[in-house]
């Protein structure tokens, strides 16, 4: 009796655990300042989506992260299962995770030779010890002691291949006054297997933009339904603003200034750089040049050094020049290296005396792209238009992610994943 007892305290302890995470959003969040540089990629690549195949994804997904001035604390590790558009999944826990409910991240080094101190975490995963069983989105969760000390959070996809997905981008988009501007896609999705009479109802789409959230088409519907396929065209969700290429910056090396880096110090507590004066590239002609879809890349320089371990963190100044601040807009600084989010530690002040917009991020030594990006005070539209301009020429990557709806298990199944480049 005792032990049935203690067993029922422990289930229901352990769903008043997860409990806690309806109350999170299903995003790519940082809790605490201290997480620096959080790296949750597929196959040892850190540009690859973290995506893996369901018959096939042991161990394939890498994560690395860092602890700043941290002590070597042991952290935990769990994960739930989310719906197409990001929200928890009605579905219990055992349906669509096989191991432990959490695990431990006990895997962590020191920093070594760096002006900042950190603590290095790496994970690969999954694995033995707790491994998804379905398709879909999930969300992993770092925490501390307990899931009232969260740490940070991170999407990655599961993917049952059963649908092929496939994309092209016209030269001219539905709406000429877009021609020169924005990129419209046109999908189709072959199905023939998954063909049913709610296939509209059952079918969903999401479309990114380089590694963009903040401008996803989400939840998107079959435009229309053939025997052996859908499509998804003539739709305004699948036209995107063109933007701009990236800028980009190199700070793999402190001793070799490269190119848009105005200055490199040291000081006693870190180095610091200046990134060359920017100003809006709005009313220029459209420059093609290689970018990495503002994603970083995170690395020394020198082959012998450890990536992980002896990459040092410095200040990054930022200087967008403007002769008067924005009337209705904020100033943000957009890309991986701020993991796409848009808060208090990329958001651009305006300095009178020097005529333009400052920032200053600390960031690992690698390669970055980024790119500024306003948001109306009113309205809380993300643009680009007023900082890069919007060229029809620009090389941009789209993810297009296709859900299909379980009706008997209620779960979306991702079984459909492709990329595609304007050009």
């Amino acid at each position: 009796m005792r032990k049935h007892l203690l067993l029922i305290l422990f289930l229901c302890v352990a769903m008043g655990l997860f409990a806690q995470y309806f109350d999170l959003p299903c995003d790519n969040v940082n809790y605490r300042p201290e997480v620096q540089t959080v790296l949750l990629y597929a196959d040892g690549n850190q540009l690859n989506d973290p995506i893996v195949p369901l018959e096939d994804m042991m161990g394939r997904l890498t994560l690395s992260f860092d602890i700043i001035d941290g002590e070597g604390e042991v952290l935990n590790y769990t994960f739930i299962h989310c719906t197409h558009d990001w929200q928890p999944s009605d579905i219990q826990r055992v349906q669509y995770a096989a191991g432990f409910d959490s695990d431990r991240l006990d895997d962590y080094a020191f920093s070594r030779n760096t002006l900042i101190d950190y603590v290095n975490y790496q994970l690969q995963f999954p694995n033995d010890d707790m491994a998804p069983m379905l398709s879909g989105n999930y969300l992993l969760i770092v925490y501390g002691d307990d899931l009232s000390d969260l740490y940070f959070t991170r999407r990655f996809m599961v993917l049952d291949e059963k649908a092929h997905v496939g994309a092209t981008v016209p030269r001219y988009p539905d709406e000429l006054a877009f021609t020169d501007t924005h990129q419209q896609l046109n999908i189709s999705v072959d199905i023939n297997n998954y063909l049913t009479g709610n296939t509209q109802q059952y079918s969903s789409l999401t479309i990114r933009q380089n590694g963009r959230w903040d401008n996803a088409a989400v939840g998107l519907k079959p435009t229309f339904v053939y025997p052996d396929r859908i499509s998804f065209e003539h739709h305004p969700l699948t036209v995107f603003e063109a933007g701009n290429q990236y800028r980009r910056f190199n700070t793999s090396n402190f001793y070799f200034q490269s190119e848009n880096l105005a200055h490199i110090r040291q000081t006693d507590e870190s180095f610091v750089i200046d990134i060359a004066t920017c100003m809006s590239r709005a009313h220029q002609a459209y420059t093609s040049y290689e970018d990495i879809h503002g994603e970083k890349f995170v690395y020394v320089e020198d082959e012998n050094l450890d990536n992980n371990t002896e990459a040092d963190y410095c200040r990054v100044n930022f200087f967008y020049q403007s002769e008067a601040p924005l009337t209705h807009e904020d100033l943000y600084i957009m890309g991986a290296l701020n993991d796409w989010r848009f808060d208090e530690s990329n958001k651009m002040r305006y300095d009178y005396r020097l005529h333009g917009y400052t920032c200053s991020m600390v960031l690992k030594q690698g390669y970055y792209n980024f790119m500024f990006a306003t948001i109306d005070r009113k309205t809380g539209q993300i643009g680009t238009d007023l900082t890069a301009g919007n060229h029809w020429e620009t090389n941009n990557v789209y993810k297009l992610y296709f859900y299909y709806y379980n009706a008997i298990k209620g779960y979306d199944e991702l079984i459909g994943y492709t990329t595609v480049n304007s050009h």
